[in-house]
């Protein structure tokens, strides 16, 4: 979901913060204001910073880099002055000044300096000062400002209405697997979580497969498969043997780990981090299938022992037709996002700010849970089916007319 804002370079962020400030202070002091600033302040902030023509060549580009963080520093220096009013220290762009500055400058002896790259990442980097919550995401070619909606909506037969569980916005870098325990957790809360709940591959991972099936609710949907070379060539994790009970593990050469140690993962998951002998492994006539490593031997990471054999099972059914079948439901909820996209601007937030945004998308999924039942109460009235049949291509139909 788009914020509502515009979209800033790093630059233009600091720019157009400053910008803000002094349209803040302007209003509040102004009389002290123009003690503090000189009056070719006024050419470079006085309209949106983004609408500045970028200066042409290296050097000059680099003379605004600096030009513009030397004022904010200037500014934040005469904020926190002893004679500046108590008030200006107290108006809240001020800290978001000083934070968006951090991220891109630093003073190296004395000098203001424009960073080589964000001192943050994307999940704490504050884009644009009128809307503090809103983040920079990318998914595959689509880059956007803003947020993430995230929805649940009942399933269980073709010929009922449908309606929306659970509506949720997140900022946009927050991963879709942070909320799924979440999301459940407010359904049970509500006591409206499903025995079965399909989840697209992005909100799925082992340990909430096990965790969640533990509190009564199985999730289904694939989860991501192995990608690496190593899998390509046969010599991936799967092709190894695992001794839980020795704690060892035997590589598709017969070979058996020399260690077998607890890990955690980037996401502070448990794992299990298993080593092989140097001495083996480089001079094993299968080395370029298994390790690219010129001293070390293979490194194996692996789930503990119930999350691993789950995400084993999980990856060998998600092919079956009987999987995809059970699986197909889920193709519902892609329906409704795109309805509130196309008649409700679930798209686009109309306000600033993530409490507001989440209004939105809650007064929308209200709406679209009026329209269907709406809907469906007129269709009983006329003695219709509850849902409206979903009308066949003209290839259906040739297929229907050749089996008639």
């Amino acid at each position: 979901m788009l914020a509502n804002v515009r979209r800033l370079s790093s630059l233009e962020s600091v720019g157009e913060t400053l910008r803000a400030l002094l349209n803040e202070l302007a209003e509040q002091e102004p009389e002290w204001l123009l003690g503090v600033i000189t009056p070719d302040w006024f050419d470079r902030y006085v309209h949106r910073f983004e609408l500045q023509r970028a200066p042409f060549g290296k050097q000059a580009q680099e003379a605004l880099l600096e030009q513009v963080g030397q004022d904010s520093w200037e500014l934040l220096e005469a904020v926190q002055a002893p004679q500046a009013p108590a008030s200006v220290g107290r108006l809240p762009l001020v800290a978001v000044l000083r934070q968006v500055w951090q991220q891109h400058f630093e003073r190296v002896q004395g000098r203001v300096k424009w960073r080589d790259g964000p001192l943050v990442g994307n999940e704490e980097r504050v884009v644009s000062p009128y809307d503090l919550e809103a983040r920079q995401s990318r998914k595959r070619e689509t880059e956007w400002l803003g947020y993430k909606v995230h929805v649940s909506e009942t399933c269980e037969a073709e010929d009922e209405v449908h309606l929306i569980t659970q509506v949720n916005t997140t900022p946009a870098t927050t991963q879709d697997v942070e909320e799924t325990a979440p999301l459940l957790e407010r359904l049970r809360e509500r006591e409206l979580a499903p025995e079965t709940m399909l989840l697209d591959s992005g909100y799925l991972s082992g340990e909430l497969i096990v965790h969640e099936a533990d509190k009564g609710t199985q999730l289904l949907g694939p989860v991501l498969l192995n990608t690496s070379w190593q899998q390509q060539s046969g010599y991936g994790l799967s092709a190894f043997e695992l001794d839980w009970q020795q704690q060892q593990a035997r590589c598709p050469q017969g070979q058996v780990s020399q260690s077998w140690k607890p890990n955690v993962g980037n996401r502070g998951e448990q794992m299990i981090q298993v080593r092989f002998a140097a001495q083996v492994c480089q001079r094993c006539e299968a080395k370029a299938q298994c390790t690219t490593s010129e001293k070390r031997g293979r490194t194996v990471t692996f789930y503990p022992r119930q999350v691993h054999e789950t995400l084993q099972q999980r990856r060998g059914e998600q092919g079956g037709k009987a999987f995809q079948q059970a699986y197909a439901p889920r193709a519902g909820v892609e329906g409704t996002i795109s309805e509130g996209v196309r008649r409700h601007g679930l798209r686009r937030s109309r306000y600033r700010g993530l409490e507001k945004t989440q209004l939105q998308m809650t007064s929308i999924a209200a709406a679209i849970n009026l329209v269907r039942v709406d809907a469906l109460l007129v269709r009983k009235r006329a003695g219709l089916p509850p849902r409206r049949p979903r009308a066949l291509s003209p290839l259906a139909r040739l297929q229907q007319r050749l089996s008639a």
